[in-house]
């Protein structure tokens, strides 16, 4: 009996015209890990909408994991996130221009922090012996994607759901690089600028390791282990 992966992945945000958090989407809608089918939602960057959407969206496919995808800025590896912490700091507005940068909790009423369920050790083994970079984090940072962390770990336990959970880091793209390097704002070649040589992964290593990954969560779903 094939039961459902939920994937989600973040929409652009801080002005960007693409993420590759969503760009990937596409890429697994569909698929089948082992007896596990993958449906792959974008999601709002949206703190408002956050807290009925995604519970929502597990409520309505009780998948047998939930993986999210975001976008680690200037990052130069894949991230496996292991922690959700309840706190509100952004350096950048949402997307509905919500700025919170006080510490708040997400949730006044939820714990000061929820542990990812899925095996980061395992899925960061499997990457690395594909040559692909990895680690695990144990910071999601205090934005959009440690927020979907700390909320969909809530959902799945309100629910009673036992499988894994854990949010995934992905780098920029070269070409959002690239992008970064040709487009000079007014300005910008005077000191002090901002740092725009950033590093990048190729979407195809992406996809690939998020393959791998899911490959791994799969496994985990379906041994109960």
């Amino acid at each position: 009996m094939t039961s459902v992966g939920l994937v989600t992945g973040s929409e652009p945000f801080a002005g960007l015209p693409d993420n590759p958090a969503e760009l990937l989407l596409p890429r697994i809608d569909g698929r089948s890990f082992g007896s596990i089918e993958v449906k792959a939602v974008s999601t709002p960057v949206s703190l408002a909408g956050l807290p009925t959407f995604l519970p929502a969206l597990i409520a309505e496919y009780r998948p047998a994991f939930v993986v999210s995808l975001g976008l680690a800025t200037g990052e130069a590896v894949l991230r496996v996130e292991a922690i959700g912490i309840n706190m509100l700091s952004f350096g950048v507005a949402d997307n509905d221009g919500a700025q919170p940068t006080d510490g708040r909790a997400l949730d006044p009423s939820g714990p000061p922090a929820r542990k990812a369920t899925w095996d980061c050790d395992a899925i960061v083994r499997a990457l690395l012996a594909a040559g692909l970079p990895a680690k695990t984090s144990y910071s999601a940072g205090t934005h959009m994607c440690n927020a979907t962390l700390y909320t969909a770990l809530g959902a799945m336990e309100a629910l009673g759901l036992k499988g894994p959970c854990g949010f995934f880091h992905v780098p920029y793209l070269p070409q959002q690089v690239a992008r970064f390097l040709a487009e000079v704002p007014v300005g910008g070649n005077r000191a002090p600028q901002a740092e725009r040589a950033l590093a990048s992964m190729s979407f195809d290593d992406q996809l690939r390791g998020v393959s791998i990954m899911l490959e791994t969560v799969a496994r985990s779903a379906t041994s109960g282990r």
